[in-house]
């Protein structure tokens, strides 16, 4: 591996004729302690955004330990790399030989869905365990993302109280709420308004939450698209968390 400041200074003495990936561990490290530093939950990092073995060491050598995954082959990616690290297995549709591996082979405990059928199946392919956290994946009408998932993925609003409050009765730990606003996400404000469509629904279904997972979607600065600080969006998260229908901690 080749080492350069700048990619600048690789065009000047390589004028690579074909594309270069470049390895930016510090830049990585900067990302990790600021969330970890402003963020007041606990810092997932989605293996899917980037599942280089260099990002998820990186990221475990400065103190991310939680990894959401998608999938048996990103479990296997981080039980390499980052081992010993807590995951969530927060993709909402997945196979039962892929529940059962992760549960039974990874020690995987949290599990995403977002149908009633999909948590039929967690609980079956676990032998209907008893320590399972189970995460509800609302379908949520957020503004200001560039590319909107709230058609992909989620219960929408008519179904989810009946699926958390089944939700609820299939597990003995914990129940949460799950989100994603979309990707570059332009308004701080949108998780706000998740939020506040996750707690009406909670609300309906009479439970409250254990665990609130309010996705991802934070924006990068990209040419002609500047977002607005990261703090505007850690503020919005803080004051919706305060409106919602969770269980206080201490």
């Amino acid at each position: 591996m080749h080492r350069y400041h700048t990619p600048l200074d690789l065009v000047r003495e390589r004028s690579p004729e074909r594309p270069v990936a470049f390895a930016r561990p510090d830049a990585v490290a900067l990302a990790a302690r600021w969330f970890q530093d402003n963020f007041k939950g606990d810092v997932f990092y989605a293996v899917k955004a980037n599942p280089s073995p260099w990002v998820l060491e990186t990221l475990a050598a400065n103190g991310v330990r939680s990894f959401d995954v998608a999938s048996v082959p990103e479990i296997e990616l981080v039980a390499k790399h980052a081992p010993g690290a807590r995951m969530a297995f927060m993709h909402p549709v997945k196979s039962r030989r892929s529940i059962s591996t992760a549960y039974f082979d990874h020690g995987v405990r949290t599990f995403a869905l977002d149908t009633h059928e999909e948590l039929a199946k967690i609980l079956d392919a676990t032998g209907h365990a008893k320590d399972l956290n189970l995460m509800v994946r609302l379908g949520v009408a957020a503004e200001g993302a560039a590319y909107s998932l709230s058609g992909k993925f989620g219960v929408d609003a008519h179904e989810a109280p009946d699926l958390l409050l089944a939700a609820r009765r299939a597990t003995q730990e914990l129940m949460g709420v799950s989100f994603h606003v979309g990707s570059q996400c332009m308004r701080p404000t949108a998780y706000q308004a998740a939020m506040s469509q996750a707690s009406r629904a909670l609300v309906r279904a009479g439970v409250f939450a254990d665990v609130v997972d309010v996705g991802g979607g934070f924006p990068s600065v990209y040419p002609g698209m500047v977002p607005p600080a990261l703090a505007d969006y850690m503020d919005s998260i803080d004051r919706g968390f305060a409106e919602m229908m969770v269980h206080e901690t201490t």
